[in-house]
């Protein structure tokens, strides 16, 4: 299906705001996703430097062979012109690594030397000093003895070659070093570790700067910039969970006086600015909803019912997610007839309306599925009119609306809708396609950023839940345990 006006033109409304000032890479924004990409990942990372470091000391260890070397100097006297002499000089350290490797001079050189006491792995090279008549040859072997050996059959036989080949001059020996019992390149296993966390570091850090680039979640509310113009109604800030022995599971409402304050006022927040955008709009009815499961969805819509009780607003809380309710157990109430018994016609608005406290609560009910095949659109419209006529506001609770059509069937009987957006969860395209359809109904009053990182609050143990909905591919990574133990929605 193709997409609508208001989609169209809300995503050129939202990318002409986001691409206002964004030019270039943001390099602070990039070094705040790299930092959490640490956060998350710390222990991978330092495995990974771990792995790395091993490598290199491995690769190290194998890849290395002593070098021993054996040096002569060598002072040329031909002419008695120092000029000249230098000359000679110069150019005969220049051919030193050319002549060395012909067939000839090894002939030469190794003539009253045995076939199988030859080993060829030597280096022969040589070093001319700078205005003066003075050159040296080093001999490099894998062994000391060979490279002694090598230099005295250098000293016999070079001087001969020379003269030879550029007639009569004088190489007098000047100085003269053998090679030790002590490799000139010892190995240190202390510089291979270095080199090795290092190197692990150097990975581990562009790792984090391609995940910046690639990551594809919201993290901050100019992510959500890239999806929507409407504005964050409020950011609920991340929560630390102290576990305690023998201490009762708690669920994380506003009631609960052990919950941080930090985390009341972003609920309150949020409540005060959607009941001021929706009383301007004469609007009642609130439906909630997020992309992903354990997104925290059905705690926000508890709460923000409880928040709306809490200033004096009649509020009746329907638990409009018949695969999986939840609302009950977060309540602590007993599970009764609730929706999907009405629109199956088992029972009347009265007897579905149950109260906790001051709150009005319709729960989900004991007939489990999906909304389409329980829906009865007389009844549904039959109750929404009631529920208009007797209370102040209206909060429905939905599943997911990325991964099934519920929410969009119960956007039709609600005026405004509210997204929940857990902080790096969702990918930026499942948030686009979760709120296509209130976008397209022109229903969509803003979105609510869960866990985020800008807020932190600390308090006891209090329920965190798990929420399935079977086997859904690959967005089973977002569930932790396994359906059979599955119970309620992640708080948030």
């Amino acid at each position: 299906m193709q997409e609508s006006d208001k989609v169209r033109a809300e995503r050129v409304r939202t990318g002409q705001q986001y691409g206002a000032g964004q030019e270039g890479i943001d390099l602070f924004n990039m070094m705040d996703d790299a930092l959490r990409c640490f956060q998350k990942y710390w222990l991978q990372f330092l495995l990974l430097i771990v792995i790395v470091t091993a490598v290199f000391i491995i690769y190290g260890n194998r890849q290395y062979v002593p070098q021993y070397q054996a040096k002569v100097t060598y002072a040329v006297n031909k002419t008695g012109d120092s000029d000249t002499d230098a000359s000679i000089a110069q150019r005969l350290s220049n051919s030193i690594s050319v002549v060395t490797k012909t067939g000839d001079f090894k002939d030469r050189l190794f003539a009253d030397v045995e076939e199988e006491n030859v080993n060829p792995n030597y280096v022969i090279s040589s070093a001319y000093t700078d205005n003066s008549n003075l050159f040296s040859v080093t001999v490099t072997a894998n062994n000391y003895n060979n490279a002694n050996m090598l230099l005295d059959l250098l000293e016999n036989m070079y001087p001969e070659w020379v003269a030879g080949s550029n007639g009569t001059i004088e190489l007098q020996v000047v100085d003269r070093v053998l090679a030790g019992e002590n490799p000139v390149n010892g190995y240190s296993a202390i510089k291979q570790l270095v080199e090795g966390v290092l190197a692990g570091v150097i990975l581990c850090l562009a790792i984090a700067a391609l995940y910046a680039q690639l990551i594809r979640t919201v993290r901050k509310e100019s992510d959500m910039k890239k999806i929507t113009s409407k504005g964050c109604i409020s950011l609920i800030p991340e929560i630390a969970v102290k576990k305690r022995e023998k201490s009762k599971k708690q669920q994380l409402l506003l009631t609960n006086k052990r919950v941080d304050w930090g985390f009341k006022q972003s609920v309150q927040a949020a409540q005060l600015r959607i009941e001021k955008q929706m009383e301007q709009e004469h609007k009642q009815v609130l439906l909630v909803s997020s992309t992903l499961p354990q997104e925290g969805k059905s705690m926000t819509a508890v709460n923000l019912a409880l928040a709306f009780m809490q200033h004096e607003k009649k509020t009746v809380l329907i638990d409009g997610d018949l695969r999986k309710p939840s609302v009950a157990e977060m309540l602590g109430m007993e599970e009764q007839k609730g929706l999907a018994e009405y629109l199956k016609g088992n029972a009347k608005v009265k007897e579905v309306l149950q109260k906790k406290g001051d709150l009005t609560v319709i729960q989900g009910g004991k007939v489990h599925g999906n909304i389409s095949s329980l829906m009865d659109e007389s009844r549904m419209e039959e109750l929404m009119t009631f529920l208009k006529s007797e209370f102040d506001y209206v909060i429905i609770d939905t599943p997911p609306a990325y991964l099934f059509s519920d929410a969009a069937i119960l956007a039709g009987y609600a005026d405004r809708v509210l997204y929940v957006v857990r902080h790096d969860m969702a990918e930026i395209p499942q948030i686009e396609k979760g709120m296509e359809s209130f976008i397209q109904e022109d229903k969509l009053l803003g979105y609510l950023i869960n866990r985020s990182q800008k807020g932190f609050a600390s308090y006891g143990k209090y329920g965190y839940g798990k929420y399935g909905y079977g086997k859904y591919g690959k967005y089973q990574r977002y569930v932790d345990v396994k359906e059979d133990d599955m119970d309620t929605e992640d708080s948030l």
